[in-house]
């Protein structure tokens, strides 16, 4: 079994950009290269900073593709509600960052 590949930092931050929901990004990359994973990181970001669910609107080329972002983002939301503030922080050590609201 191969040990996970670090991201590495440049590519995390681009990640992170283009999950602010305060900036306008188009996202376009090879399979398995984190488009739906920013995705995700977007529409937590949007819901975190009180966007109606109904406002948002995502395209993907698949229902499968759909079916993945909505799971990943319910995944990660239903496992922030059993945390107290401490394992929340060591979660998403940026959460408390101001650009991160």
């Amino acid at each position: 079994m191969n040990a996970p590949r670090k991201i590495p930092d440049a590519v995390q931050d681009a990640q992170h950009a283009a999950s602010d929901p305060a900036a306008s990004a188009w996202v376009s990359a090879n399979a398995g290269s984190g488009k739906t994973y920013v995705l995700a990181q977007r529409v937590i970001r949007l819901l975190l900073d009180g966007t109606d669910p109904s406002k948002i609107l995502c395209l993907t080329y698949t229902k499968a593709a759909a079916a993945n972002m909505a799971n990943r983002v319910f995944n990660r939301l239903a496992g922030w509600t059993t945390l107290d503030d401490e394992a929340l922080d060591a979660e998403n050590p940026q959460r408390r960052h101001p650009a991160y609201r």
